[in-house]
Parts: C-alpha cells; structure tokens; sequence
C-alpha cells in the first residue's frame, strides 16, 4: 500500500469531500528548517480547506502534559489516550510517533519514575464533521500490513488527500487551472 492508494490511509477510507474535520497538533519549540517545514505543512492544510476538500481545519500547540488548574481543554495524556483508543480499536498503533518514557524526577532516584509521553512534531487527528467521531490519526502504524508493520506519516496523508481531491476534481489540479487562466497548457 503506497501513499498513491488514499483507502489504504487511515481517514481515507470514505468520501473526504468536506466531511472531515482536522485537529492539527505541532509542537511549541522547533528548529528554524523544520519550522519551515511546518509552514508548508499548514499552507497545505489550508489549501484543502479552502478548496472544500476538508470541512475545517484547526492548529494547536500540543497541550500541557497535565492539568494545571480548572481547564476544559483535554491534557495531552487525554488527548493521546482519545487517540490510543482509537488506534488500537482499528487496528493501528501510534508508536513510534507517540512513546511513552519513564522519567526520574530527582537524580538521586528517591522519588518514584513518573511517565510521560513523547509527542510527534506534527500529527493530525480527524473527525466527522457531522457527529464529531473519530475517523483516525497520523502518524499510526498498522501492524497487519502484508510486509509487516506500516507507519503512516502526516505528509503521504496530505499527499494521497490532494492526489484524491484533483483526481476528484472536474476542473484539474491547481497547477493546470493556472495554465488555463494564463493562456498557456
């Protein structure tokens, strides 16, 4: 399964054509070059908005690990176990993207490990636009590839949803109404 074939993606397997909601999560801290990269990422995410492909689209900062004070927004632990759940009931998994290390909190090792969870640079997660269920994540891996275990990554999702949405498209890809407009194919 390629990144050319959209069912084999999670959240691909039904009409995407404005009925996928997408909660992007990025982290707070990046590199300048991966920054960048994170830009695009976005532009890319937006562009399918505005085209009608995905019904919304909304970046955050991951959340705080844990709650600090009376919050309704979900801690990132809530956050990955909602997409835990998710993964394991269709037969994905979120690692390696998603890890779960133990931590010492004193050097000295006189308090007791405590978990965290190490988030991925970027994951999208999705949503029926209409009843807010979960329609899946990425990055996940599925484990009953038929080469073994498969990762899926953020950019063949977008990649195989703007394939799927110029192939769905009456008019083309952006690149050959742009042609059209100026004159020239």
């Amino acid at each position: 399964m390629s990144a050319d074939n959209a069912a084999a993606i999670p959240a691909l397997e039904t009409d995407l054509m404005g009925a996928v909601r997408v909660d992007c999560y990025v982290r707070s801290n990046v590199p300048t070059a991966v920054s960048e990269q994170l830009t695009e990422l976005l532009e890319r995410l937006r562009t399918l908005e505005e085209t009608g492909t995905l019904a919304d689209v909304q970046v955050s900062q991951w959340p705080a690990e844990r709650a600090i004070g009376d919050t309704d927004q979900p801690t990132r632990e809530e956050l990955v176990a909602e997409f835990d759940e998710w993964a394991t009931e269709h037969g994905y998994s979120l690692e390696p993207g998603f890890c779960r290390q133990q931590i010492d909190l004193s050097p000295l090792g006189i308090d007791t490990p405590s978990e965290t969870i190490r988030v991925p640079l970027v994951a999208l997660a999705f949503y029926d636009d209409t009843d807010e269920s979960m329609q899946g994540i990425v990055p996940c891996t599925n484990s009953d590839h038929a080469d073994g275990k498969r990762t899926y990554t953020v950019h063949e999702w977008l990649t195989a949803v703007e394939r799927h949405a110029s192939e769905a498209s009456p008019h083309g890809t952006q690149t050959e109404q742009r042609a059209l407009l100026e004159g020239s194919q």
